[in-house]
């Protein structure tokens, strides 16, 4: 365990900061971003390129972008370019990653947690088919993994080194234990939650250089919202809580990485084999990330790899 460094200065309201400085920054940038995507597509179209096979998939997805897709891409943007900044303003730096050895212990860790995270969200997922509040698509593809494996590795590798890696290492050089589990814990359930809600957008005839401050005014709506609160926030509250613990219980990164990738997976897979009949918040959402369900089970899941999980 890293001890609190009292000599160093706070990190919590300079990570907020980075926070608001992106988000601002992606409203800011959402528009032009938009306009440039739509004259790409005027060009793209016209030109003699546009029968070819990586021209035509990217007019197609061009040309189905909404608006606020464009907004969490110049979010994105934003992040990446503030993020060398941030990282020298804070000192982030490889010693604060916990240690990787031994390997084979790593291995068996993140083996548990994942097949442990995936199973039991899909076991919920099966319940809910059964109770009725999902139901099967016509079209289910029941071998296509490629999808949920890639954003499962992508997002728990990337998200675990960076959230429960550099930042929770952060942290803990200026805050005790306990408060830097929960300031992280907020942090990161508060990244997840800030997004467009499901369904709004801005026609495209409407898009002028505040229409990003609009998806801002509605993300910001969304905590007024109890019913969706208690379904969504706190289970990215429930995540983001369970991960930390494991990363320091274990001293390592491995068991955060297999559950985080687990649940990525159950939550993309059943995704794309199932259709939401609504209508059941808060205890089932239009996703098994959304609802007291599956807040439950992830406090079941973190519990139960606690007891598996008990290298320090």
């Amino acid at each position: 365990m890293q001890a609190a460094s009292p000599g160093s200065s706070p990190a919590l309201p300079k990570l907020l900061l980075y926070l608001l400085a992106v988000m601002l920054g992606g409203a800011l940038l959402s528009a032009p971003l938009f306009h440039l995507g739509k004259a790409a597509h005027g060009w793209l179209s016209a030109s003699s390129w546009h029968e070819a096979g990586m021209v035509k998939w990217l007019l197609s997805e061009i040309q189905r972008a909404q608006f606020t897709r464009y907004f969490n891409r110049a979010v994105l943007v934003c992040a990446l370019l503030f993020i060398w900044p941030f990282m020298r303003w804070v000192r982030l730096e490889r010693s604060l990653l916990p240690a990787w050895r031994p390997l084979a212990t790593g291995v068996k860790q993140w083996a548990t947690g994942f097949f442990l995270a995936a199973g039991l969200l899909l076991a919920l997922g099966f319940l809910f088919l059964q109770s009725g509040a999902y139901q099967l698509r016509p079209d289910a593809r029941w071998l296509k993994l490629g999808e949920p494996i890639t954003a499962a590795l992508g997002a728990g590798i990337v998200e675990e080194f960076f959230f429960r890696g550099l930042l929770l290492g952060l942290l803990l050089r200026t805050m005790k234990e306990s408060k830097a589990l929960l300031s992280l814990t907020f942090v990161f359930a508060l990244v997840h939650f800030l997004k467009p809600p499901e369904g709004w957008q801005i026609a495209d005839a409407d898009v002028t250089w505040r229409s990003g401050f609009l998806v801002l005014r509605q993300i910001a709506a969304g905590f007024g919202d109890v019913d969706f609160l208690l379904a969504e926030f706190a289970t990215l509250f429930a995540v983001g809580w369970v991960l930390a613990r494991m990363r320091m219980q274990t001293g390592a990164l491995w068991a955060g990485i297999g559950l985080h990738g687990g649940w990525v997976f159950g939550l993309k897979y059943f995704s794309a084999l199932t259709l939401y009949t609504g209508g059941w918040l808060p205890w089932i959402g239009a996703n098994l990330k959304v609802g007291l369900a599956p807040l439950c089970t992830v406090l079941i899941t973190g519990w139960i790899a606690s007891r598996l999980l008990r290298t320090r």
